[in-house]
Order: C-alpha cells, then structure tokens, then sequence
C-alpha cells in the first residue's frame, strides 16, 4: 500500500471516527490485527497488516471472529477497554501512524497504537502514556538490526530518518530535473531514490496518466528523455503532490490489476461508483485471497509430491525386499546338502541351522513384505486422487475465493491427517461462530434430477453414503482417480440422458478427462461400501455395469447449468 492510499484512509479516518469508543481487537492472522470503534450510531471495523509483502490500513466491513484468543489482541482489548480514540497522527509522507487515546475526549493521553507499515520493516507497537512498549507485533533483536533493538520493556524510538528529499509543490521543474539527474539511472528509480513518498506504484501512475511520446518512459535512463516528456511527467507529478497535501481522492482502477487514489474519473474515462473506503477493502480482499489461493496450491503440490517420493522410495526398498526373498529355497538347499554329506562336522550343523533360520525367515517375509508393497501402492494411488480433485478445483471458477481457500484448506488437512504429516497450523478460538464447510456442487439433469459431484475425501463420503438414498446411483471413472458423482434417482426413473449426463461429469471431473471417451462405473447405492480402515472416499462395489463417458460434453454442459458466485 503506497504513501497516498495510505494517506487517503487516514483522511476518510479523521473525518468519521474521531472521536470513536475503542470496542475490541482480533488477530486473525499473525501480522495482523482488526480493530473496532463504536461512534455514537454505528462500528468502524479497520484491519491493519504488518505483513512485510501487504502492509496496509484498511477500512472494512464486520469480519468474522477469529483471533480474539491472540495475545497481542489481548492485551490491547484489555489496556483499551473503554478508551476513546481522539487523534490519529500522521507526518506528511511518513509511513508511521500513531493512534491516540484517552479515557475521555479531552482527558491527557493515556496510550497509543502505533503502525510502521514500510515493507519488510512494519511493525505495530501498543505503547502507553510514557512511550514504553506494552506489546509490539515483531520482536527485533540486536543481532537482526544494528539500528534499534525492539522489544516489550523498553522505550520506543522511531524508524530511521528520512534523509530522501520532500516533495514540493512550488518547486521549479529545472529544480526537480537538477535533483533527479543527479544519478544517471532509470526515471522510475530516480525519483524513488530522490524523493520521499514516491513507490514503484506511484511511478507507473504518473506514467499512465501522462501523454509521453515515450512509452515505458519509466524504465528509459533519464539522459535518454526529451524535455517535453519530462515536463509532461512533471505536471502530472505537481497535481500528486497538490491532491495529496489538500487530500483531495477518488478511486480508480487502471490496467485492470492496479488502483489509484489521486486520478480523476474524467482524466482516465472510468466512472466509478463506489466510495474509496469500500473500493480499497474490495481490491485488497480479492487481491490478497487470490494470493492465498495460489500459496495454499503450492502448498499442497508441495506435500503430495514430498509425500509421493517416500511412498515410492519405500515401495522400491520392499521390492528389493521381495526379490531378495525368493531366494529362500537355495538356502534350504544348501543346508539340504550339508545334512546329506555322509561326514559332518560340528561347524557343517552350526552352518546349515543358520541356512534353514534364514530361509525360513525369508519365506515368513514375503507375506509381510506383500502387505506392505501393497500399502505403499495404495498411498501412491490415493495421492494421485488428491492431486486429481486439486486439478478439479482449479477447472472451475464458479465460486467465492473464500469458498475456493476453504476447499484447498479441507483437502490439505485430509491429505495431512491421512498421512500423518505435521504442518505449522494456525491457532483459531474454538468458539468461533463463522466455521464454514464447503459444499458439493450440484446441478440438475434436463428431466430435473439432482445430480452432486463430491470435490474433496469428505465431500466424496457425504454424498456417496449421508446424503444418498437406496435409489441413487453412484458414477465414478474405471480405474482412475476421480471425484465420486451422484444421480438422485431415488425421486423419479433416471432417463438414459440423465445416465449420460451423469457419466460426463464423472469423466471430467477425473484424471482420464482430457481422453475424448472415458469408461465410467454405473452403480447403485445399496450396491456401494465403505472400504473398512479405508480412508474418506474409499470404496468398493459389486453389481457395477460400464457406461462410457464424454469429458468435452460434461465441461460445456456444468458450465451451461452451473451458477457463478461472485
């Protein structure tokens, strides 16, 4: 988040909740930290982030309660418990925030909140009247930083000085040219490295907004730019500097993926609607679940291909295993044939006892040795079923990304609680009323039949056996990982298009989709069973019947009949 929207929340912040009651605090992730102020009719929820990739302030709407057992969200719950938020502090293009409060409009500051939000070194910082740290968001130790050692005892002292030149609105442009040329780099990094408030975003804005005969101006070493660009760069950069120091805002998007806060909806064609507050939660909402989304599929992809290689490394020992136990008869025989010499000595006995142990032990082995290659067979098996429903999820983009994340996170606790492997959760309250389950997605046939596609171990167990009746039918693609689908037949006789229909879905949502026909087992529900000590999902059949299924016609018929979620 630059200087300037950062700026803009603060101004929208002056305005509407001061002064404002302190309400409560939650941390719902750990660089974190939501916090509520009750006006005299309404709540004002912020969430403001420490995360080195996405510091931010942000005005937002009530968000679910998670994090309230933090104890950092604890500790300012309980120290600002009834306090009133008086001012709230900011020194021109200062990344530094301070919160003040006081038991009462008017009464002497009793504590602050301060927030650093500068990249990789934000912070946050519950300070009380005398500037000593309470509580603080990350602990920085002498041997991290050489500048200043952060920790709870200790008095606070700010960031480093901005050494870096203000930007003025009276400045001439051969004096803003004379400050910028002083290092023969490109534009963009001049300015950075010149000027105080300027970010990587801020550059491409002034670029997107000015009308240069030079495109990708930013990236072209200043000696290379013609005065007149310069001056076109220059205009654009006085109107930043004007609206930022009268904090005159509004909420554009440009280049689809990227937002400014200073254009003007007639300077880039774009009418927009919605106030800056709302636009700001909306863009980083999207943007930073759409991150979440990519990290926890990385994540995944991660454990099932760890967690693939052991299978197959311990497949391949037992195998070895196995190879070297079909020699057990060579031992018996060559213990046969010293016990058959008509002159044997005591050493002959010694070593043709450990000849018949050996190959009696070996020959015990092999059964063992076959569970276990069975075992190891089955895990790689179902580790292609997990990777098959993440390549399923990914083929569809029908839903919230809230709903999407839960997905991802249920398939990553199965895969985990499955295979025993332990990963780094996040402590959530156990009261937490919002817990959310994903659900199957479910489409009707063309004679009005219910059809449910299971896209993760649970989901694939609820409609297979909680949500079906002794009428349904259950599909699934022959000898190949898959989600499960079921036919609610159970209400009305199955068409032989609903059978199809069926059978297309089943092929596409399979890891045989991308064959043009695909051998689908047709079901029914009383003829289906829990696999015993099987995971989610497992099962097994008899009185099954094929029916071939077509991918390509199951993909344009879910997305023709499936509703999108925005």
């Amino acid at each position: 988040m630059d200087i300037t929207s950062i700026r803009s929340v603060l101004h929208y912040l002056t305005k509407n909740i001061l002064p404002t009651k302190f309400e409560t605090a939650q941390q719902p992730e750990p660089n974190t930290i939501q916090l509520c102020f009750r006006g005299v009719d309404s709540q004002t929820w912020l969430e403001v982030s420490w995360n080195g990739d996405s510091p931010r302030i942000l005005k937002i709407n009530k968000p679910e309660k998670i994090g309230r057992e933090s104890t950092l969200s604890k500790q300012i719950r309980y120290g600002l418990k009834y306090m009133a938020l008086i001012s709230i502090d900011q020194d021109d293009f200062e990344r530094v925030i301070k919160f003040s409060f006081a038991k009462k409009p008017g009464d002497e500051i009793n504590k602050y909140l301060i927030f650093e939000l500068m990249g990789k070194h934000s912070n946050i910082f519950y300070l009380d009247n005398k500037h000593k740290i309470i509580a603080v968001g990350k602990q920085i130790k002498s041997s991290q930083s050489s500048f200043r050692t952060i920790s709870t005892g200790s008095i606070y002292s700010g960031p480093p000085v901005n050494l870096k030149k203000q930007p003025r609105e009276d400045e001439s442009f051969q004096s803003w040219k004379d400050s910028i040329s002083i290092v023969p780099e490109s534009l963009k990094y001049c300015l950075i490295n010149t000027y105080q408030g300027v970010s990587p975003i801020l550059t491409k804005q002034l670029e997107f907004v000015s009308a240069t005969v030079n495109s990708g101006i930013m990236g072209k070493n200043i000696d290379f730019i013609s005065n007149s660009d310069l001056k076109e760069i220059f205009k654009n950069w006085k109107i930043w500097i004007n609206r930022f120091k009268n904090n005159n805002f509004n909420f554009s998007i440009f280049n689809k993926d990227f937002y400014c806060v200073w254009f003007f909806d007639k300077e880039i064609n774009f009418e927009n609607k919605k106030d800056l507050c709302t636009s700001l939660e909306n863009y980083y909402d999207y943007h930073l679940k759409q991150k979440k989304l990519e990290l926890l599929e990385k994540k995944i992809e991660g454990i099932i291909f760890k967690q693939s290689n052991t299978e197959k490394k311990n497949l391949n020992i037992q195998s070895d295993l196995l190879t070297k136990s079909e020699n057990y008869e060579k031992y018996k025989e060559k213990a046969d044939n010293i016990f058959a010499s008509h002159e044997i000595k005591k050493q002959d006995i010694i070593k043709g006892q450990k000849l018949y142990k050996k190959s009696k032990k070996l020959k015990r082995s092999r059964e063992l040795i076959k569970e276990r290659l069975s075992i190891y067979k089955t895990n790689i098996e179902r580790l292609d079923e997990f990777t098959t429903l993440l390549e399923n999820l990914n083929s569809l983009n029908h839903e919230k990304l809230s709903m999407r994340i839960k997905l991802l996170e249920e398939i990553m606790e199965e895969i985990c609680n499955e295979f025993n492997i332990n990963i780094k959760k996040q402590r959530e309250d156990q009261k937490s009323t919002y817990e959310i389950e994903s659900s199957p997605i479910q489409v009707d046939t063309p004679t009005g039949l219910k059809l449910q596609v299971g896209r993760n171990m649970r989901q694939n167990d609820l409609i297979s056996f909680k949500f079906s009746k002794k009428g349904d039918l259950w599909f699934h693609a022959q000898e190949s990982p898959g989600s499960h689908v079921v036919l609610k037949s159970s209400s009305q006789v199955a068409s032989e298009q609903d059978l199809q229909i069926a059978a297309d879905l089943a092929a596409l949502f399979s890891k045989a989709k991308r064959n043009i026909k695909v051998p689908i087992n047709l079901v029914r529900i009383k003829d289906l069973q829990k696999i015993k000590n099987g995971g989610p999902g497992c099962v097994s059949f008899k009185n099954g019947e094929i029916i071939w299924g077509n991918p390509t016609r199951g993909e344009d018929y879910i997305k023709k009949n499936l509703k999108t979620v925005i």
